[in-house]
């Protein structure tokens, strides 16, 4: 089920994307550290990456969207295992972001999406967004999945 959900992700991502016409200075890479909570199993320090793609509109003049497609190790919790008797949860996620401009260096974000790992089930975040210049950002986001919520900082490029 699970490497089904991954397919229709990635085949909706790339229906989308070429809906629009790509354009390679919409794409960006982007990664991070997570600081997770898992009720009852303790916290953990884990990793994602992903790419996305800001898409050519904007709602009501000033929100854009991007669609974004990752993977994310939650790190080793205390006292957890999951189906795969491991301690830690990981695995890909898709979703959508809203970016609401708050300045000319500022947006507050919005996810939902998606997580088709060890953690599979809707997605939802909300956090800000720092630009360094056009090319480079600074994203600090909460994340809450099925069962493991996390405070992300992220760090990511504009080709």
């Amino acid at each position: 089920m699970k490497k089904v959900a991954g397919f229709i992700a990635l085949m909706t991502l790339a229906a989308c994307a070429s809906a629009e016409g790509l354009d390679a200075n919409r794409f960006y890479l982007g990664g991070g550290f997570a600081f997770n909570s898992l009720p009852g199993f303790g916290s953990a320090r884990g990793v994602q990456f992903f790419g996305g793609y800001d898409m050519n509109f904007k709602i009501n003049e000033d929100i854009s969207t991007a669609l974004e497609l990752g993977y994310m190790d939650s790190g080793n919790f205390d006292h957890y295992t999951n189906s795969t008797n491991s301690d830690d949860a990981k695995g890909g996620w898709i979703s959508a972001l809203e970016s609401v401009p708050l300045s000319n260096k500022t947006d507050m974000l919005v996810r939902l999406g998606y997580d088709f790992g060890d953690d599979d089930g809707i997605l939802l975040g909300t956090g800000l967004q720092y630009k360094f210049d056009s090319k480079v950002a600074f994203r600090m986001e909460y994340v809450a999945r099925d069962h493991i919520n996390g405070l992300q900082a992220n760090l990511l490029v504009h080709f």
